[in-house]
Protein backbone atom coordinates (compact mmCIF):
# COMPACT_ATOMS: atom_id res chain seq x y z
CA UNK A 1 0.00 0.00 0.00
CA UNK A 2 1.01 3.66 -0.55
CA UNK A 3 1.81 4.96 2.13
CA UNK A 4 2.37 8.67 0.44
CA UNK A 5 -1.29 9.21 -0.85
CA UNK A 6 -3.24 9.23 2.52
CA UNK A 7 -5.36 12.72 3.17
CA UNK A 8 -7.55 13.32 5.98
CA UNK A 9 -10.31 13.23 3.50
CA UNK A 10 -9.78 10.03 2.42
CA UNK A 11 -9.04 8.76 5.93
CA UNK A 12 -12.43 9.76 7.19
CA UNK A 13 -14.55 8.74 3.96
CA UNK A 14 -12.63 5.10 4.35
CA UNK A 15 -13.91 5.67 8.00
CA UNK A 16 -17.37 5.88 7.31
CA UNK A 17 -17.87 3.38 5.64
CA UNK A 18 -15.61 0.66 7.71
CA UNK A 19 -16.83 -1.42 10.50
CA UNK A 20 -16.32 -0.50 13.85
CA UNK A 21 -13.92 -2.83 16.05
CA UNK A 22 -13.97 -0.13 19.08
CA UNK A 23 -14.91 3.18 19.89
CA UNK A 24 -11.56 4.27 18.91
CA UNK A 25 -10.67 2.14 16.11
CA UNK A 26 -11.86 1.24 12.90
CA UNK A 27 -11.19 -1.46 10.38
CA UNK A 28 -11.03 -0.10 6.51
CA UNK A 29 -10.69 -2.87 4.63
CA UNK A 30 -7.70 -4.33 2.69
CA UNK A 31 -6.29 -5.69 6.07
CA UNK A 32 -5.88 -1.69 7.22
CA UNK A 33 -7.52 -0.19 10.43
CA UNK A 34 -7.50 3.27 11.81
CA UNK A 35 -7.18 4.32 15.48
CA UNK A 36 -8.91 7.86 16.45
CA UNK A 37 -9.30 10.17 19.13
CA UNK A 38 -8.50 12.84 20.35
CA UNK A 39 -6.41 11.42 23.31
CA UNK A 40 -4.47 8.89 20.28
CA UNK A 41 -0.79 10.79 20.04
CA UNK A 42 1.53 10.84 16.86
CA UNK A 43 4.03 9.36 19.15
CA UNK A 44 2.34 6.17 19.64
CA UNK A 45 2.67 5.52 15.87
CA UNK A 46 6.25 6.78 16.25
CA UNK A 47 6.63 4.32 18.90
CA UNK A 48 5.60 1.86 16.61
CA UNK A 49 8.00 2.11 13.54
CA UNK A 50 10.81 2.65 16.07
CA UNK A 51 10.25 -1.04 17.49
CA UNK A 52 9.62 -2.23 13.67
CA UNK A 53 12.73 -0.48 12.65
CA UNK A 54 15.00 -1.60 15.96
CA UNK A 55 13.74 -4.85 16.73
CA UNK A 56 11.87 -7.82 15.25
CA UNK A 57 9.16 -7.69 17.68
CA UNK A 58 5.67 -8.29 15.45
CA UNK A 59 4.00 -5.28 15.17
CA UNK A 60 1.53 -3.61 12.75
CA UNK A 61 3.19 -1.27 9.91
CA UNK A 62 2.44 2.00 10.04
CA UNK A 63 1.01 3.55 7.03
CA UNK A 64 0.12 7.47 7.79
CA UNK A 65 0.03 9.78 11.02
CA UNK A 66 -2.75 12.22 10.27
CA UNK A 67 -4.05 14.94 12.67
CA UNK A 68 -6.88 16.95 11.92
CA UNK A 69 -6.09 20.13 13.57
CA UNK A 70 -9.93 21.71 13.64
CA UNK A 71 -11.16 19.37 16.34
CA UNK A 72 -7.49 17.67 17.96
CA UNK A 73 -8.12 14.24 16.80
CA UNK A 74 -4.91 12.28 15.35
CA UNK A 75 -5.68 9.28 13.14
CA UNK A 76 -3.25 6.45 12.71
CA UNK A 77 -3.54 4.43 9.60
CA UNK A 78 -1.91 0.98 10.43
CA UNK A 79 -2.00 -2.65 9.32
CA UNK A 80 -4.43 -5.11 10.86
CA UNK A 81 -2.73 -7.62 12.43
CA UNK A 82 -3.33 -11.30 12.25
CA UNK A 83 -4.44 -12.85 15.88
CA UNK A 84 -7.04 -12.31 18.52
CA UNK A 85 -5.98 -10.50 21.88
CA UNK A 86 -4.51 -13.50 24.30
CA UNK A 87 -7.06 -12.36 27.17
CA UNK A 88 -9.70 -13.76 24.99
CA UNK A 89 -7.99 -17.38 24.95
CA UNK A 90 -6.20 -17.83 28.34
CA UNK A 91 -8.82 -18.86 30.18
CA UNK A 92 -8.91 -22.08 27.91
CA UNK A 93 -5.23 -22.21 27.03
CA UNK A 94 -3.47 -25.38 27.98
CA UNK A 95 -0.29 -25.55 29.93
CA UNK A 96 1.46 -26.75 26.83
CA UNK A 97 0.79 -23.68 24.81
CA UNK A 98 0.90 -21.09 27.59
CA UNK A 99 4.43 -21.98 28.79
CA UNK A 100 5.51 -22.01 24.56
CA UNK A 101 3.57 -18.27 24.65
CA UNK A 102 5.29 -16.86 27.73
CA UNK A 103 8.27 -18.00 26.33
CA UNK A 104 8.09 -16.23 22.69
CA UNK A 105 6.54 -13.45 25.24
CA UNK A 106 9.93 -13.77 27.29
CA UNK A 107 11.86 -13.32 24.11
CA UNK A 108 10.06 -10.16 22.84
CA UNK A 109 10.86 -8.43 26.14
CA UNK A 110 14.15 -9.58 26.70
CA UNK A 111 14.97 -7.51 23.13
CA UNK A 112 12.66 -4.48 23.65
CA UNK A 113 15.14 -4.45 27.26
CA UNK A 114 18.45 -4.16 24.90
CA UNK A 115 17.00 -0.77 23.26
CA UNK A 116 19.43 2.21 24.07
CA UNK A 117 18.72 3.86 27.31
CA UNK A 118 16.32 7.03 26.09
CA UNK A 119 15.13 9.82 28.49
CA UNK A 120 13.07 9.04 31.19
CA UNK A 121 8.81 9.02 30.05
CA UNK A 122 6.99 8.30 27.38
CA UNK A 123 8.22 7.95 23.74
CA UNK A 124 8.95 11.03 22.01
CA UNK A 125 7.65 13.11 25.27
CA UNK A 126 10.59 12.89 28.09
CA UNK A 127 9.04 13.17 31.33
CA UNK A 128 5.97 12.32 30.42
CA UNK A 129 2.92 9.63 31.57
CA UNK A 130 -0.43 9.00 30.19
CA UNK A 131 -1.53 6.28 32.73
CA UNK A 132 -3.64 6.95 35.20
CA UNK A 133 -2.67 9.60 38.10
CA UNK A 134 0.83 9.84 36.22
CA UNK A 135 -1.40 11.83 33.63
CA UNK A 136 -3.17 14.09 35.97
CA UNK A 137 -0.54 16.24 36.79
CA UNK A 138 -0.36 20.26 35.49
CA UNK A 139 1.96 21.88 35.24
CA UNK A 140 3.96 19.02 33.14
CA UNK A 141 6.31 17.46 35.32
CA UNK A 142 9.95 18.16 35.59
CA UNK A 143 12.77 16.71 33.70
CA UNK A 144 13.21 12.76 34.84
CA UNK A 145 16.24 11.45 34.15
CA UNK A 146 16.57 8.50 35.97
CA UNK A 147 13.63 5.75 38.39
CA UNK A 148 15.03 7.62 41.44
CA UNK A 149 13.82 10.75 40.14
CA UNK A 150 10.43 9.29 38.92
CA UNK A 151 9.77 7.67 42.80
CA UNK A 152 10.75 10.72 43.79
CA UNK A 153 8.53 12.70 41.73
CA UNK A 154 5.49 11.19 42.15
CA UNK A 155 4.82 11.99 46.05
CA UNK A 156 6.89 15.37 45.67
CA UNK A 157 4.27 16.38 43.09
CA UNK A 158 1.51 15.11 45.06
CA UNK A 159 2.79 17.79 47.43
CA UNK A 160 3.58 20.78 45.91
CA UNK A 161 0.95 21.01 43.26
CA UNK A 162 -2.17 20.09 45.39
CA UNK A 163 -1.34 21.31 48.45
CA UNK A 164 -1.42 17.95 50.46
CA UNK A 165 0.92 16.10 52.18
CA UNK A 166 2.98 13.63 50.33
CA UNK A 167 3.45 9.96 50.33
CA UNK A 168 6.39 9.08 51.81
CA UNK A 169 9.03 6.41 49.54
CA UNK A 170 9.76 3.41 51.42
CA UNK A 171 13.15 2.96 51.45
CA UNK A 172 15.71 0.43 51.18
CA UNK A 173 13.55 -1.21 48.62
CA UNK A 174 14.08 0.73 45.02
CA UNK A 175 17.46 0.07 43.69
CA UNK A 176 18.48 3.25 42.13
CA UNK A 177 21.84 1.96 40.55
CA UNK A 178 19.57 0.31 37.55
CA UNK A 179 18.96 2.52 34.51
CA UNK A 180 15.48 2.77 33.15
CA UNK A 181 14.44 -0.15 30.50
CA UNK A 182 12.15 0.30 27.12
CA UNK A 183 8.87 -0.85 28.24
CA UNK A 184 5.55 -1.35 26.02
CA UNK A 185 4.53 0.44 29.41
CA UNK A 186 0.93 -1.51 28.81
CA UNK A 187 1.97 -4.92 28.48
CA UNK A 188 -1.30 -7.14 29.38
CA UNK A 189 -3.30 -9.54 27.57
CA UNK A 190 -5.53 -7.16 26.01
CA UNK A 191 -2.35 -6.03 23.92
CA UNK A 192 -1.06 -9.71 23.09
CA UNK A 193 -2.04 -10.84 19.47
CA UNK A 194 -1.99 -14.48 19.16
CA UNK A 195 -2.88 -17.47 16.37
CA UNK A 196 -2.06 -21.02 16.55
CA UNK A 197 -0.77 -20.74 20.09
CA UNK A 198 1.96 -18.30 18.99
CA UNK A 199 2.46 -14.78 19.20
CA UNK A 200 1.32 -12.44 16.14
CA UNK A 201 1.90 -8.93 17.46
CA UNK A 202 2.03 -6.46 20.41
CA UNK A 203 -0.71 -3.78 19.77
CA UNK A 204 -1.39 -0.18 21.72
CA UNK A 205 2.17 1.48 22.37
CA UNK A 206 0.58 4.76 23.30
CA UNK A 207 2.38 4.00 26.34
CA UNK A 208 5.85 2.87 25.59
CA UNK A 209 9.06 4.95 26.48
CA UNK A 210 11.36 4.43 29.40
CA UNK A 211 10.25 3.89 32.74
CA UNK A 212 12.17 2.34 35.95
CA UNK A 213 13.63 -1.34 36.12
CA UNK A 214 10.94 -2.91 37.70
CA UNK A 215 7.78 -1.81 35.39
CA UNK A 216 7.79 -4.09 33.11
CA UNK A 217 6.38 -6.80 36.23
CA UNK A 218 4.49 -4.23 37.42
CA UNK A 219 2.16 -3.37 35.16
CA UNK A 220 1.42 -7.34 34.76
CA UNK A 221 1.20 -8.11 38.27
CA UNK A 222 -1.06 -5.49 38.67
CA UNK A 223 -3.07 -6.80 35.86
CA UNK A 224 -3.16 -10.25 37.35
CA UNK A 225 -4.98 -8.92 40.62
CA UNK A 226 -8.57 -7.75 38.59
CA UNK A 227 -11.32 -10.47 38.85
CA UNK A 228 -10.93 -11.45 35.10
CA UNK A 229 -7.34 -13.19 35.90
CA UNK A 230 -8.14 -14.87 39.21
CA UNK A 231 -7.69 -18.23 37.86
CA UNK A 232 -4.02 -17.78 38.30
CA UNK A 233 -3.25 -18.48 34.56
CA UNK A 234 -2.07 -14.80 33.93
CA UNK A 235 0.49 -14.97 37.06
CA UNK A 236 1.82 -18.22 35.66
CA UNK A 237 2.88 -16.92 32.57
CA UNK A 238 4.34 -13.39 34.18
CA UNK A 239 5.99 -15.72 36.47
CA UNK A 240 7.89 -17.70 33.71
CA UNK A 241 8.40 -14.70 31.17
CA UNK A 242 9.74 -11.94 33.09
CA UNK A 243 11.63 -11.39 36.21
CA UNK A 244 10.07 -10.66 39.25
CA UNK A 245 9.92 -7.57 41.61
CA UNK A 246 7.32 -8.50 44.48
CA UNK A 247 8.87 -5.83 47.23
CA UNK A 248 8.67 -2.99 44.47
CA UNK A 249 5.41 -4.03 43.32
CA UNK A 250 4.05 -3.93 46.68
CA UNK A 251 6.19 -0.40 47.86
CA UNK A 252 4.72 1.61 44.02
CA UNK A 253 1.59 0.50 44.29
CA UNK A 254 1.15 1.74 47.78
CA UNK A 255 3.02 4.97 46.66
CA UNK A 256 0.21 5.14 43.65
CA UNK A 257 -2.57 4.80 45.54
CA UNK A 258 -1.36 7.08 48.32
CA UNK A 259 -1.04 9.81 45.57
CA UNK A 260 -4.04 8.70 43.30
CA UNK A 261 -6.08 8.89 46.91
CA UNK A 262 -5.10 12.61 47.41
CA UNK A 263 -5.68 13.20 43.99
Amino acid sequence: MDTTTWTLEQVKDRISKGQEIDERVVDIGQNTVVKFADNVSAEEGEATMFIARMTSVPVARIYAILRDESDGVTYIVQEKLRGEPLINHLPTLDTATRDALALELQKILNELATLDKGHMGLFGRPSQYGSGILAKFDPPVPPIESPEDFLRWLPHNVRDNYGRDEAPLPTGIFDFSRPPIFSHGDFVPENILIEDGHVTGIIDWAYAGWYPYFWNDYIARRRSTLMAFQDGKWSQMVGQMMQPFPEEFRAFQQLYYRADSLL
